[in-house]
């Protein structure tokens, strides 16, 4: 595989619209080759005959239990207690512009 340079993780950011400093850039650069060696290492593992696995475990830990109806309140006591409901739904700050 080819060594990412500080000017290709530039580029990168760029192209998602965010800036890089130099040393941010150097710092990924870094983080990068260490990732890089890590992935080799795992790739020299020898896996002949090693069954795939789907699930770490020979049987599943967590039970999905059935959904019970236990305790339903109206709309009118569902908003009661919001500080601002309009057509009986709740009425927030807007986050998005």
């Amino acid at each position: 595989m080819e060594r990412k340079d500080a000017a290709y993780f530039k580029k990168l950011a760029h192209n998602l619209m965010f800036d890089l400093s130099e040393e941010e850039a150097e710092d990924i650069v870094q983080e990068f080759e260490t990732l890089t060696r890590q992935l080799a290492l795992l790739e020299a593992i020898d896996t002949t005959g090693v069954e795939e696995m789907i699930y770490p475990f020979e049987e599943e830990t967590a039970f999905l239990r059935e959904d019970e109806i236990s305790h339903v309140i109206s709309q009118k006591e569902a908003l009661v207690n919001a500080p601002k409901a309009k057509q009986g739904h709740f009425v927030v700050p807007r986050v998005v512009k």
